[in-house]
């Protein structure tokens, strides 16, 4: 038994290749965390400390981009966490069940930390498929939440510690760098 977990485990471990040495800055597709903050005038460490960005490319060809700031427990600065992931499948339904997959764990997730999504409805949203919710705890609003699919690809944003009841965050700083989703690629030397 000990060796079929060895063989699977190995088997895991070399069906994916990741690069963890990333320039955020080659990909203008990311919305960054020195963007956010000096559009809503935030206080965040911007040394790099608590900003990570992979690459990983998986064994069926599917491809993934995540970039993530992460400073939660703080006195000097605002406590932020934001999380930008994009995927590319290698169809167009692999996509459509990851959109709905990545829908439905934001309401699991949330409920085991007693958070709710309220779904935002009145905006037009861009892609073939798109949620986008306001994260609240105990009716207080804590964050947002936002999920795009735009043919093979899948582009999610998540931020806890900020949320604009005018939704410029999703308006004026996601959406215009993502107007060409579906042509996301992965630097040919990355992942």
């Amino acid at each position: 038994m000990k060796k079929i977990l060895l063989f699977l485990l190995a088997i895991i471990s070399i069906s994916c290749k990741t690069n963890n040495n990333v320039d955020v800055n080659d990909y203008p597709i990311v919305t960054t965390i020195q963007t956010v903050a000096e559009y809503y005038d935030l206080k965040v460490d911007l040394s790099g400390k608590y900003e990570t960005t992979s690459t990983t490319r998986y064994f069926d060809g599917s491809t993934e981009l995540a970039y993530t700031y992460e400073l939660l427990e703080t006195e000097v600065y605002d406590p932020l966490y934001y999380s930008i992931t994009i995927e590319k499948e290698v169809s167009e339904k692999d996509a459509k069940q990851l959109f709905l997959m990545g829908k439905g764990a934001i309401n699991l997730i949330g409920k085991a930390y007693e958070q709710e999504s309220k779904e935002i409805t009145t905006l037009e949203l861009p892609g073939d498929e798109s949620f986008y919710a306001y994260r609240t705890v105990e009716g207080e609003t804590i964050g947002m939440y936002y999920i795009i699919r735009k043919g093979k690809c899948v582009y999610t944003m998540l931020i806890n510690g900020v949320y604009t009841k005018d939704h410029s965050l999703v308006i004026d700083l996601l959406n215009p760098k993502i107007e060409n989703l579906e042509e996301f690629e992965l630097k040919k030397s990355e992942g």
